[in-house]
C-alpha cells in the first residue's frame, strides 16, 4: 500500500509540477485521478484503515529521529563540557574516551542523514535530499552542472509481467551499474531517485572540465546499459529499455524549467 501511495503520489506532482500556484483542490483531483488509474478506491474503508497505519508509522519514525536529535544534541553538550574539563585539568584519558564518544554520535548522525535522505530500495538519494540539500531554498541550483534523466521504461511491464521483486532488482541493478561506470570514468556524481521508474544524475561541472567530454561518457552509459542483459534468479533473462535525457543547469537557475524541460520534452541531440 505504501508504495502505491508514494506511485500516486509521484505521478501527481508531475501533473502540476508546471504550475506556479497550485491549489489544494487541484493536488487532490489529480490524486483522486490517479487513484482511479490504478484502481484504488479512496472510500474504502481497508484503504483508510492501511492509510491510518501508515500514517502512524510516519509519525512514529519522526519522533524517533527526534528522540535521537535530542540524545544527540544532549551528549554533544556533556562532551564539549568534559573536554572543557579535561584540557584544563590535562586529563589525557578523558579526552581520549570523549573522543571515542563523538565519533560514536557522529556514526549515529550519519545513520539518521541516511535514513532521512536516502531511497530505500536504491540507496540513491530521495527529493528530500534534492529539495533540501542539493538544490538552495529557492529551488535554485546552486552551481553549473548538467543533470541526466534516466527512464527505466520497461520497469512498468516487468513489474506487472514478472513481479516486483524482480522489477525492484532492476532499479537496483541501474543505479549500481550507472554509478561504478561513472567511478570508473573519475566522473563525481549524484544520483536521485525521482519517482518510481526515474532518477536523475546531477554532474556539476567546473568551469577547466570538458563539458562535451562528460556528456559523451554519459552517451557511452546509456549505450552500455541498455546492451546489459540481466539473469534472475530463476533463469529469465532480461533486457530493458533505457533512456537518457540531457539537459545542462546554470548557477542561480530554476531547477523547476529543467526539470519540466527533461519530463516532458525529446532527448537533446
Amino acid at each position: 500500500m505504501k508504495q502505491q501511495l508514494k506511485k500516486i503520489t509521484n505521478l501527481t506532482i508531475n501533473d502540476i509540477l508546471n504550475k506556479d500556484i497550485i491549489l489544494p483542490s487541484v493536488y487532490f483531483d489529480k490524486f483522486n485521478y490517479h487513484a482511479k488509474e490504478l484502481e484504488i478506491n479512496l472510500d474504502d474503508e481497508n484503504f483508510k484503515k492501511e492509510l491510518n497505519n501508515i500514517i502512524l508509522e510516519d509519525l512514529n519514525t519522526i519522533e524517533n529521529y527526534m528522540n535521537i536529535i535530542m540524545s544527540s544534541t544532549i551528549h554533544l553538550k556533556e562532551n564539549t563540557k568534559n573536554a572543557t574539563n579535561a584540557i584544563i585539568n590535562n586529563d589525557v584519558d578523558t579526552l581520549g574516551d570523549i573522543y571515542k564518544k563523538m565519533l560514536e554520535l557522529e556514526k549515529e548522525i550519519k545513520c539518521l542523514n541516511s535514513k532521512l535522505f536516502l531511497d530505500d530500495l536504491t540507496n540513491s538519494f530521495n527529493k528530500k535530499w534534492l529539495y533540501t540539500k542539493f538544490l538552495d531554498k529557492n529551488t535554485s541550483f546552486q552551481q553549473n552542472g548538467i543533470c541526466v534523466l534516466v527512464d527505466v521504461i520497461d520497469y512498468t511491464y516487468i513489474q506487472k509481467e514478472y513481479g516486483e521483486l524482480l522489477a525492484n532488482n532492476l532499479l537496483i541493478f541501474a543505479t549500481k551499474f550507472i554509478n561504478q561506470k561513472l567511478k570508473d570514468e573519475n566522473i563525481d556524481s549524484k544520483i536521485v531517485r525521482y519517482n518510481e521508474n526515474k532518477f536523475m544524475i546531477f554532474l556539476l561541472i567546473e568551469e577547466k572540465e570538458n563539458k562535451k567530454t562528460i556528456i559523451d561518457a554519459i552517451l557511452n552509459l546509456e549505450h552500455l546499459l541498455s546492451n546489459t542483459t540481466l539473469k534472475s534468479n530463476s533463469g529469465l533473462f532480461i533486457k530493458a529499455k533505457y533512456e537518457f535525457k540531457i539537459s545542462s543547469f546554470e548557477k542561480a537557475e530554476e531547477s523547476k524549467e529543467v526539470f519540466e524541460k527533461l519530463l516532458t520534452h525529446k532527448k537533446e541531440e
